[in-house]
């Protein structure tokens, strides 16, 4: 059980995080947008036929003009150089795939699973999309947690691969290089998606600067606060009651979101484990040619449980047993059923299997 100077230096930390959020929304956008030192955006939102082109600064919105993609690529590049002529300085160029082109949807999961995270919707994605992770670019952000209820809220926003890769090949037809391919809509959001797959600076130097200075301020609101009666001592025991009972909830959930994980991974090297411990028919075929005499000719090969049954005919049979004894590929050989001898061609008919070595061990 936490003491109560713990309550109560968690319950200013909380107060003094409110009371931070207040007083930057009491600052005027123009100061805001001074200390953060944003750069304009140049935001190129590529829908089917079109591609819609707006200038973005200290949340506001310019709409450019747009450009037809059934142009020619020559067209389409002195098009999109007419509207962003003049523009450019000091500008970052976002693209944004358009609304239809992108599914955006909102889980639940445990707080727990936040640090493998990745690799959980990495496995999860055919699930809960249409895609598979090899089909689609995809990014994820967490916009919630509740941590009595030991859970967050983890929105993903997927696109097909195709539809970013012809997003990036028009913006290098159009000599444009982009920071980032996000969702249309999302180009201003404090940390947009980004569907290319790079890690995106978000330059936040001037943010911090605005964030110290209301920092001073709380500072001295903390010598008031201090003084304020602690009056959270009474309820203690039960809310840490209740963070432990979540904590061994969201614990269970991630134990079994681990097993999950790791059955997944288990079930996908299955069938590549397998191919790499049995021998390539067409390699033991190449073996039984190099081994059975001249003489001999077989009409049926078949592969089961790990072994190779050959029938056929040979001059005499009994020596074929040697043979398969001797060759480090094979072992075990035996006759599946009696030698007879066939007049008309003077060979012996024969049924032999013989065990297969794994791969790599010859």
């Amino acid at each position: 059980m936490r003491s109560g100077l713990a309550v109560a230096a968690d319950t200013f930390a909380a107060f003094f995080r409110w009371w931070l959020g207040e007083l930057s929304g009491l600052v005027p956008g123009s100061l805001r947008a001074a200390f953060s030192g944003e750069p304009a955006l140049i935001s190129v939102t590529i829908g089917a036929d079109a591609a819609t082109v707006a200038r973005l600064l200290r949340g506001s919105r310019q709409e450019l003009g747009s450009i037809d993609l059934s142009l020619g690529d020559a067209e389409q590049r002195v098009a999109m150089g007419r509207l962003i002529r003049g523009r450019m300085r000091g500008a970052v160029v976002v693209l944004a795939l358009s609304a239809e082109r992108v599914l955006r949807k909102t889980l639940n999961l445990p707080s727990a699973a936040e640090a493998e995270l990745a690799d959980l919707l990495h496995f999860e994605l055919d699930r809960q999309t249409p895609f598979s992770p090899e089909q689609a670019c995809y990014d994820y952000r967490v916009v919630d947690r509740d941590k009595t209820a030991g859970r967050m809220r983890v929105e993903i926003a997927v696109a097909p691969r195709d539809e970013v890769e012809r997003a990036q090949a028009l913006a290098a037809g159009w000599g444009l290089t982009p920071v980032l391919v996000t969702a249309g809509g999302d180009e201003e959001s404090d940390r947009p998606f980004d569907l290319s797959g790079r890690t995106e600076s978000s330059g936040l130097g001037g943010r911090a600067i605005l964030m110290a200075v209301l920092a001073v301020i709380a500072a001295a609101l903390l010598v008031v606060a201090v003084a304020l009666p602690l009056r959270w001592q009474a309820t203690a025991a039960a809310e840490a009651d209740r963070t432990l009972a979540a904590a061994r909830t969201a614990a269970r959930e991630a134990t079994d979101l681990r097993e999950a994980l790791r059955q997944r991974r288990q079930d996908a090297r299955f069938l590549i484990d397998r191919k790499l411990n049995m021998p390539l028919s067409v390699s033991v075929l190449a073996d039984l040619t190099r081994l059975l005499p001249d003489d001999t000719y077989l009409f049926e090969l078949r592969f089961q449980d790990g072994r190779v049954r050959v029938r056929g005919y040979a001059p005499a049979a009994s020596p074929l047993l040697e043979l398969f004894e001797t060759h480090p590929r094979f072992a075990g050989a035996r006759f599946e059923s009696p030698v007879t001898r066939v007049p008309n061609i003077d060979k012996e008919r024969f049924d032999l299997s013989v065990a297969l070595a794994a791969e790599g061990s010859t």
